[in-house]
């Protein structure tokens, strides 16, 4: 799902219901590609899905997340985002407020470069093609898990609906 992105400061519910259904629809295609045999453009889906997660988590708590003036610029500049290069340190402040994310974040940034180098010894995380697929199922299982659990206040119709779509792909 394509939509433009809401100003930050004025309309942070809007963006953060964005992110959720954009992470929900990412998962559904991504889990859709893995049926067809696609492992790697699977392993980039689901990795956009869970940084869709962290971008939402991160607005949610853009007034808690900077320590200083210089992180606050930036987590209000790009950070709410959830930039790759950042996603590490950003799951890492998450966790310290209490959201556990960092080792999720860890498998993702793995499907990721899982994602672009495929197999490539040095390059990638994983020996076998299987490895890779247990963990695209595994980080699916927990997106939807996380879904449910840090979005409470968020949910609604919308939502509801494309949950149940990835839901259904994780099942088949």
């Amino acid at each position: 799902m394509e939509s433009k992105i809401p100003a930050i400061e004025k309309h942070r519910d809007a963006y953060v219901k964005i992110r959720i259904i954009e992470s929900l629809d990412e998962l559904a295609l991504g889990l859709k590609l893995l049926k067809e045999g696609f492992s790697r453009n699977s392993a980039n889906k689901v990795f956009q899905s869970w940084k869709a997660i962290i971008s939402a988590l991160t607005v949610i708590n853009l007034e808690k997340m900077p320590r200083n003036e210089k992180e606050k610029e930036w987590y209000y500049k790009s950070g709410f985002l959830a930039p790759t290069t950042g996603l590490k340190g950003i799951s890492q402040r998450l966790e310290e407020l209490g959201y556990k994310v960092n080792s999720l974040t860890s498998v993702a940034l793995e499907l990721h470069r899982y994602a672009y180098n495929g197999l490539y010894k040095g390059a990638s995380d994983y020996y076998e093609r299987e490895e890779a697929i247990n963990d695209i199922i595994y980080l699916s299982k927990e997106i939807m898990k996380v879904i449910k659990e840090f979005f409470k206040e968020y949910w609604d119709e919308e939502i509801e609906e494309h949950y149940n779509l990835a839901e259904k792909e994780l099942m088949k």
